[in-house]
């Protein structure tokens, strides 16, 4: 039997219970495993506070960005708690009770953060495009004050995107696919740098992807396929059984755990199919470089 083609491109994604605290179950695939410039983290939060104690400001000398997702599958738009979080020199305190994801071009001052208040247990994910994902202290001249964001225009407010979604019904794709998940989709943008991230709530199965469920199709550009539970209890539980088909070849993956799937730029993926599920779950494709020159086409 033939050794699988593109079994290097699923890769799993490894939890650790960082024991009482607030930050649990967090993950990391690095650039290394991916083989590719971004690094993808997340975990979630169980109780409030300062999320890292003593830390002040921070920079990257890469673009980020950071998401704040709440695991409310029906109504996905709602945090679950809320958060501050600074931006700028001037700490601008911006306060995020929505889904938030914040674009931090490389070089801006970011962080502190803090949890004043959860209801529910929420994700934060943090995606860095970038080989070394170090986090620096951020250099600035004095000890400034934090300053609350009024109606004085801030200068990082563009940074900050209060995520709007789309319910996904019948005919979400187009005439060729009748097929619903019931739940929700975002965007997210680059503000000052290309990148581009949508992520859905699954609510129900079965379920096919695309507007040509049942054919591969391809990319210009590279782009990553993030499954994820939504049981801040245990995130290392997917609670789905989905179908991955890759290349022309339609090598099958049958995926039951949190993953990521890489999709290089060129190779022909899909179908997707959502064969069962336990519990609702999250669906995340990532272009850390955007969505590149072209438009996608049938393979």
């Amino acid at each position: 039997m033939a050794q699988p083609k593109y079994a290097d491109l699923i890769k799993e994604f490894s939890f650790r219970d960082n024991g009482i605290g607030d930050y649990r179950q967090g993950t990391e695939i690095s650039a290394d495993t991916l083989g590719f410039d971004v690094n993808i983290q997340y975990g979630t939060y169980w109780s409030a506070g300062k999320t890292s104690k003593d830390v002040g400001p921070l920079v990257c000398d890469y673009d980020q960005v950071s998401i704040w997702m709440g695991v409310d599958t029906y109504d996905i738009g709602y945090l679950g708690g809320e958060v501050t979080l600074c931006l700028g020199e001037k700490r601008e305190k911006h306060v995020m009770t929505t889904a938030t994801a914040l674009a931090i071009p490389r070089g801006t001052p970011f962080w502190p953060a803090e949890i004043n208040s959860i209801e529910y247990r929420f994700i934060h994910m943090n995606v860095s495009v970038t080989r070394d994902a170090r986090v620096l202290p951020a250099r600035m001249s004095g000890i400034p004050q934090e300053i609350s964001v009024d109606s004085m225009n801030p200068k990082y407010k563009s940074l900050v995107q209060r995520l709007a979604f789309t319910r996904n019904g019948p005919y979400h794709y187009g005439p060729n696919n009748p097929d619903t998940h019931g739940g929700a989709i975002t965007d997210i943008n680059g503000n000052q740098f290309d990148f581009h991230m949508s992520y859905e709530s699954m609510n129900q199965a079965p379920y096919r992807f695309s507007p040509f469920p049942d054919k591969p199709h391809v990319h210009p550009y590279t782009e990553f396929l993030i499954f994820m539970g939504a049981d801040c209890n245990d995130l290392s539980e997917l609670g789905a059984e989905i179908e991955l088909y890759m290349g022309k070849e339609g090598e099958k993956y049958v995926i039951t755990k949190p993953t990521v799937a890489i999709q290089p730029k060129g190779v022909a993926h899909l179908p997707l199919i959502v064969n069962r599920q336990e519990k609702p779950w999250i669906f995340a494709v990532l272009r850390p470089w955007g969505w590149g020159t072209e438009k996608e086409g049938i393979a």
